[in-house]
């Protein structure tokens, strides 16, 4: 029988992390006769919602298994509250879905529309009375959206990616990570695109490892397992490592993305894909964010490109009213002091208006530019005297230092959901349930 366990709201800044007491249920329940039959899948939700984890992310369990959903709940709500009581956090309600048998089409679209954008905690609680679940609320229910989420994304077709996450061991987090980043750089290189945001290599900078006090050490991403899991023979850690768990993951596919039809649908902790025209030219505001504003005709809204994002604001600062864009992000409600704001994530230049300049014509008999007569004069030339009232300004066109096409920020302001340009050419995927094992030998320089 298949059984499928959806787990969210672990996290803490203490120590905790949803990936890892999912880990920590794989293993206990693969050693109960409990067969994986999928890679943990990793879903990353709306990253708007106000009260995000620091990923938001949710993680679901496929299995195969003689055990009823209730047994399995039973078996797994001790270690639920156990984990959320060594890493407490006070601002999340940890919880977990148990379901058996095939998943509701209703449910799979609560998942879709749970990755980018705002879905009320009585939604959930219907689709989980509906579809037979179990539910257990380990504190608070807000965590059952994510965990009933994580379920319904099944990523069996369309776009999905790789993780192999590398977990420390307790007595390490919060120290420095030790890792090897020209290990890493070379890895990826040597992966001919197969691994993907793992190193800025504009930049120099590691991007495999998070920034956190959280029990992960790294994580390596890639497009299959087959280059992570050779990736991490030459990868080099310098501190023990408690565990290597490959998971199946909806990262940088942007899915959180809606493509929706008018701007007047870009509402707030929604994300969204939406075309209009420029018609507030980009300006840059204290703090060096640049905000512009786009409109349908219908609606408008403000587009603001991050300081983070460095050089794109540049990119940013070359439109002008009438360009007509594509803008993709998540909308940040307004405040007292701010409308309702899009954070762009990529910027599509869909058509460039045209710019003149005007300037003072050319004497016809030597040449030179004119000046002018006076209000209602006409021009006169400055160097050899000629006067006329019956020329005008010459209109002449700017050659924009922008072109149509698709930019996006730099590596390193990319967030978990966020996909690169060097991805778009990936066909789609499918993925077929069978037995797995996500379990994976340290890499080298590990004690």
């Amino acid at each position: 029988m298949l059984v499928h366990v959806g787990i969210d709201d672990f996290d803490s800044p203490t120590g905790g992390c949803t990936t890892h007491l999912a880990v920590k249920i794989a293993w206990e329940l693969t050693g109960r006769k409990a067969r994986l039959v999928d890679y943990p899948n990793l879903v990353r939700l709306n990253p708007a919602v106000p009260w995000k984890t620091r990923g938001n992310g949710a993680v679901a369990l496929r299995l195969e298994t003689e055990r009823a959903a209730r047994d399995i709940l039973d078996m797994i709500e001790v270690m639920a509250e156990d984990y959320a009581r060594e890493f407490d956090n006070p601002k999340h309600q940890p919880a977990i879905v148990v379901l058996e048998g095939g998943i509701p089409e209703y449910l799979r679209r609560i998942g879709t529309r749970a990755a980018g954008d705002l879905i009320p905690l009585q939604v959930v609680e219907r689709v989980i009375e509906k579809s037979g679940a179990l539910a257990k609320s380990v504190k608070g229910r807000r965590g059952l959206v994510g965990a009933t989420a994580a379920i319904g994304v099944d990523l069996l077709e369309g776009d999905f990616t790789y993780e192999a996450i590398l977990y420390r061991v307790r007595e390490n987090i919060g120290r420095p990570r030790l890792v090897d980043a020209e290990s890493v750089k070379e890895a990826e290189l040597g992966s001919k695109g197969a691994l993907f945001l793992n190193y800025d290599h504009d930049t120099g900078r590691l991007l495999a490892t998070p920034r956190g006090p959280d029990p992960i050490l790294m994580g390596i991403r890639g497009e299959s397992p087959e280059p992570i899991v050779t990736a991490l023979k030459s990868i080099r850690v310098f501190e023990e490592v408690e565990a290597v768990v490959l998971f199946r993951t909806n990262q940088h596919t942007d899915m959180h993305l809606q493509e929706v039809e008018s701007v007047c649908e870009a509402y707030p902790y929604r994300c969204v894909r939406v075309r209009g025209i420029v018609t507030r030219a980009p300006q840059r505001i204290q703090g060096g964010h640049v905000v512009f504003s786009v409109s349908d005709g219908h609606c408008s809204i403000d587009v603001a490109a991050y300081e983070p994002t460095k050089e794109f604001r540049d990119v940013v600062s070359e439109l002008v009213a009438g360009d007509e864009v594509e803008v993709m992000g998540c909308v940040r409600p307004g405040s007292a002091t701010h409308p309702p704001t899009l954070n762009l994530e990529k910027l599509r230049v869909v058509r460039l208006a045209e710019v003149y300049r005007f300037e003072n014509p050319l004497c016809p008999r030597c040449g030179a530019r004119m000046t002018s007569a006076g209000y209602g004069k006409g021009f006169k030339c400055p160097k050899c005297g000629y006067r006329t009232t019956e020329l005008g300004k010459v209109k002449i066109r700017i050659e924009r230092s922008i072109a149509p096409g698709l930019y996006q920020p730099p590596k390193h302001a990319f967030k978990h959901l966020m996909k690169p340009v060097e991805r778009f050419s990936i066909p789609p995927k499918k993925f077929a349930y069978r037995l797995v094992d996500p379990f994976i030998k340290p890499p080298s320089g590990a004690p």
